[in-house]
């Protein structure tokens, strides 16, 4: 799979992404129900850090995040803990908008570097290239999508979301 065609996905998903972000309202972000740790806030937030780290983190350079945005929104971590007020969603979908087209900016012709360690996920997987975790980060993030769409489920929202196209 070449360069175009893993940022071509990581854009279109990006989209179903910001597009589930803006059929949701402030007052349904923070919603917990019952059987769900964290919120769909959660989800957007964890989504923007997780791929900012994943990538970055792999070849070893700095992740562009804002201030708290690791203690809010990394692994193992919920909203039920947060100790500040966490970001609007108007400010999550800046960022989520502006990443796509910063990491490819930065890593377009690079997806074939390896890391300087692999990245294992378990002990059956094992990605070499900044390629694979790219193509992982593009399934980390549909796989989110999922648990949003399952809080607006549960929340008895009708309306899930619509999809833009273009970038």
């Amino acid at each position: 799979m070449n360069d175009e065609m893993i940022f071509q996905q990581m854009h279109f998903i990006r989209n179903r992404t910001v597009a589930a972000l803006d059929a949701t309202t402030e007052e349904m972000a923070d919603i917990m129900p019952e059987g769900f740790n964290n919120s769909i806030r959660w989800n957007l937030g964890h989504i923007f850090v997780a791929q900012e780290r994943l990538i970055h983190g792999f070849v070893q350079e700095e992740p562009q995040l804002p201030p708290h945005y690791v203690e809010w929104f990394n692994a193992n971590t919920s909203p039920e803990t947060w100790d500040k007020d966490a970001p609007t969603l108007s400010e999550l979908r800046e960022h989520l908008v502006q990443q796509p087209k910063r990491l490819e900016d930065k890593f377009k012709g690079r997806l074939s570097e390896k890391g300087p360690q692999p990245f294992k996920l378990g002990e059956d997987t094992v990605f070499t290239t900044l390629a694979e975790v790219v193509s992982f980060a593009n399934w980390h993030e549909g796989l989110h999508q999922g648990t949003i769409t399952s809080l607006k489920r549960a929340q008895g929202a009708e309306k899930l979301f619509e999809v833009s196209s273009g970038k």
